[in-house]
């Protein structure tokens, strides 16, 4: 159990640790206030996904649910 709680703290950590640039680039987004809400969306949905094992799986996750 103690091993998947570091996995999940481990994405959430990589989510927080995007640049902007990062993000900036994966949206198309340039304002900042639009590139910080995408990635405390990110968080908040890696927080939700406790078998996530990268920021990448969470982002497919996070495209899925806005296509919806």
């Amino acid at each position: 159990m103690e091993r998947r709680r570091q996995r999940v703290s481990d994405v959430v950590m990589d989510c927080l640790a995007l640049s902007d640039g990062t993000i900036a680039t994966l949206t198309g987004y340039n304002r900042y206030e639009d590139i910080d809400r995408v990635q405390a969306e990110l968080v908040q949905l890696a927080l939700e996904m406790p078998t996530a094992t990268s920021w990448m799986e969470v982002w497919d996750t996070y495209i899925e649910r806005r296509k919806r």
